[in-house]
């Protein structure tokens, strides 16, 4: 066990930069996790980020598919090319990007209810500030601080 005065020099060298940039090391490493979530939000559950639905096929669209699709069902984004394969999520210093890669974006967005498809809903930022934020930042200052 260390002393009071090495315990305190341990402290001393965890600055807000250091942890703040570990913190952001570690979370950029989870971005394909996050990317996931809203990848599952979409595809799953036809939401936005607010819970609120994206699209509903249309009577058209249940004729043009010969009944595949049917008036009503909510958007799955499956059928728009690359548009979820290519959902990714981009740690920068302050924020955390959500888009695809897909060249069709904008004609999809056109058609969709809801202009806020890309991010996390609060669920799923809870779900990953819980099990793997809050365990990260436990176990790294239990190495640092001990």
């Amino acid at each position: 066990m260390a002393t009071f005065q090495e315990a305190q020099q341990i402290a001393l060298k965890l600055t807000p930069k250091k942890i703040v940039s570990d913190t952001f090391r570690f979370i950029r490493s989870i971005e394909k996790e996050l990317a996931a979530y809203n990848r599952s939000t979409l595809f799953d559950d036809s939401e936005d980020i607010f819970g609120k639905p994206i699209g509903f096929y249309s009577y058209a669209t249940q004729l043009a598919t010969n009944g595949e699709k049917i008036k009503g069902d909510p958007f799955n984004l499956k059928d728009t090319g690359k548009f979820l394969e290519e959902l990714y999520a981009d740690v920068d210093e302050d924020s955390i990007f959500f888009s695809t890669r897909d060249p069709k974006l904008n004609k999809v967005m056109e058609n969709l209810l809801s202009e806020n498809i890309f991010g996390l809903q609060d669920d799923d930022l809870e779900k990953v500030i819980s099990e793997r934020v809050l365990p990260f930042l436990l176990d790294y200052f239990h190495k640092h601080l001990t």
